[in-house]
């Protein structure tokens, strides 16, 4: 891949999925992307629309912008002064995206983003609340796959689990004291403590390691 124009494109809803872009950004060569920020489109002061601090990014080679996004909304990144080509969705022949999952697939924006893509290679990297189940992860990204358009490429996926705000915690413990609570509560709440750590630096190191392999074919 080396040489070639790539951006990062994801949507993160508590900050796992732009973690992990972050690692995606760390193990390609800087020089080369394009574009590195969310899907959503800027609501002002430096926010998303899912309250996440914005993380709009412009490379720059040979002293001039290379390329912007601009989200759903229709509006530029703050900051993002770039040059397009008439499309709000980055040049690049080459996108990585991430999302998180909302009831088994990628969440509603990064739908949108995929079923608007055309003749490009990517990579899906996304997060999950539930893991420990390779199974369950595969279902998520079939699901999601199904959204991109047949001329484009999956180059590579990848996906871990990742934590869930303490207030999902909270209404587990407040179901769990009904007399007619769901048989698999504990488990709920079982899995909500092991995902407080994801993700973790053994999620990073593998997600490095699919998107080498990835840009090696």
């Amino acid at each position: 891949m080396s040489g070639k124009s790539y951006s990062i494109v994801f949507s993160s809803r508590t900050g796992n999925t732009a973690e992990l872009a972050e690692a995606v950004r760390e193990a390609l060569p800087e020089g080369t992307c394009e574009y590195f920020g969310s899907v959503n489109g800027a609501v002002g002061d430096g926010f998303d629309s899912d309250g996440n601090r914005n993380h709009s990014e412009c490379s720059m080679a040979n002293g001039s912008n290379k390329s912007g996004f601009s989200g759903s909304d229709g509006r530029g990144y703050a900051g993002a002064d770039c040059g397009r080509t008439g499309s709000a969705i980055p040049a690049s022949e080459t996108l990585f995206v991430g999302f998180w999952t909302n009831q088994g697939v990628a969440d509603q924006a990064t739908q949108k983003l995929l079923a608007q893509l055309r003749n490009r290679k990517i990579f899906l990297f996304g997060t999950a609340g539930f893991g420990g189940s390779e199974a369950y992860f595969q279902a998520i990204l079939d699901k999601t796959k199904a959204f991109i358009d047949d001329s484009n490429t999956v180059i590579g996926t990848y996906m871990c689990q990742g934590k869930m705000p303490l207030s999902v915690r909270e209404r587990y413990v407040k179901m769990k004291e009904q007399p007619d609570h769901m048989p698999n509560i504990d488990a709920m709440i079982e899995n909500f403590d092991k995902a407080l750590s994801h993700p973790d630096a053994d999620d990073l190191v593998k997600l490095t390691e699919s998107v080498s392999e990835a840009i090696e074919q």
